[in-house]
């Protein structure tokens, strides 16, 4: 089970809010019963006031003198004879001028007045009995309680977007975080950051393609200008040869762009459906090799069809002949053409290290005499990625064996 931030504060809150709500019943019972002792000691100094002002005034008022102490009279009949009957008298005082009685019902204590000719009951005015007040604190605790828990959800919610903008930008897209300018704590803080250092990157990626494309541009016209004085040249076999050389950097400046785009992420493809044996005719003019089929074996299981994007995905075929080439003891190779798949092999040393070491930029084998920059495979793995399919490798009898599994990725 995963367990979220989010989760985790709500079991947080959750538990906070039952021990709150635990702790208010606690301690309203404890108020309850203390307000019922002190009610019932404050009852019996009223019966004892109320005694002694009778015998000392003719005109005193029993219903007066506990309006003044906060009482009011219960007016409904109906409710009166059902606390007297139902309410427990916890004591009872009898006078010469009447029995007086205090009852308890639903918590709540009531003064009983019962003489010759009269039955009063009476109960505190609900402005003096306390546990209104401790009925109000206690939803003021839970609804601080309530605005906190969203509060805190809601600073959550760059997290969230700073998550999303992550997500994102594996597939190259950069979105600001600009609708959270007026929130300012920490997680808010961490997202502009975040923004800060993505745009500085963006910039940093425009300036590096900007170069790229700037070189790529002066080295064409040097070329463009060598192609022109070829033609100007009388020796046929030497105009044809330097042909063939500026041809060979235009393919390679023109495959540089290319790659360049599909590492920076920066590529649309276009995706057709296109022959196994169209697409290695294509890398075959990318290698550019005089010698190709004494290089290279070619099985065709099946000529099958597949979906691709024909220039990178020849230019992905021709990186993984020439790799397999450089790096076979017999320097050449064999293809294998199915339905499901492709595959390169070659006889070679095992590797020294695990595969997806060598899927990484900039990583060759030790003590190779191979040259190369080490961004054979790394490029292959992300054209094989951008078209959804699957590059695995093994290693058996001596032979290693890459293989293009073209079922979409899961």
């Amino acid at each position: 089970m995963k367990v979220t931030i989010n989760l985790k504060i709500t079991i947080l809150f959750v538990t906070t809010f039952l021990f709150v709500c635990a702790l208010f019943v606690l301690l309203g019972k404890v108020q309850i019963d203390s307000h019922l002792t002190n009610e019932q000691n404050r009852q019996k100094e009223l019966i004892e006031k109320i005694i002694y002002n009778l015998e000392k005034k003719e005109d005193f008022s029993i219903h007066d003198y506990l309006l003044s102490q906060s009482f009011i009279m219960v007016e409904n009949e109906q409710n009166k004879k059902y606390i007297t009957t139902k309410g427990e008298k916890v004591f009872s005082v009898n006078s010469i001028y009447g029995s007086f009685s205090s009852i308890i019902y639903h918590n709540q204590i009531f003064f009983y007045v019962e003489q010759a000719d009269v039955k009063q009951l009476y109960e505190l005015n609900a402005s003096a009995r306390l546990e209104y007040l401790f009925l109000l604190s206690f939803f003021f605790s839970l609804i601080l309680i309530l605005f906190l828990y969203f509060s805190v959800l809601r600073s959550l919610v760059p997290l969230k977007i700073l998550k999303k903008k992550i997500k994102n930008i594996s597939i190259g897209k950069i979105e600001p975080l600009s609708e959270y300018s007026q929130i300012n704590d920490e997680i808010s803080e961490i997202s502009f950051e975040f923004d800060y250092a993505i745009n500085k990157i963006q910039e940093l990626i425009k300036s590096r393609q900007f170069f790229l494309r700037m070189i790529m541009h002066e080295l064409k016209t040097p070329i463009g200008k060598g192609r022109i004085v070829c033609e100007m040249l009388d020796d046929k076999k030497q105009k044809e040869r330097l042909v063939s050389i500026f041809e060979r950097l235009e393919l390679l400046i023109d495959e540089f762009g290319k790659i360049e785009k599909v590492l920076s992420r920066n590529c649309q493809l276009n995706l057709q459906t296109y022959h196994l044996s169209l697409i290695l005719e294509q890398a075959e003019d990318y290698l550019m090799s005089d010698d190709f089929y004494q290089k290279v074996k070619i099985t065709y299981e099946e000529d099958a069809m597949i979906v691709a994007d024909l220039e990178l995905f020849s230019l992905m075929v021709k990186n993984l002949i020439d790799n397999a080439i450089k790096y076979s003891d017999n320097k050449s190779c064999e293809i294998i053409c199915s339905a499901d798949y492709i595959i390169v092999k070659n006889i070679g040393k095992q590797f020294k290290k695990t595969f997806d070491y060598y899927l990484k930029p900039f990583v060759r084998e030790y003590n190779t005499q191979v040259e190369g920059m080490g961004l054979g495979l790394y490029i292959i793995n992300n054209i094989c990625n951008l078209h959804g399919y699957n590059l695995t490798y093994s290693y058996e009898d001596g032979y290693h064996t890459f293989k293009i599994i073209f079922s979409r990725l899961k």
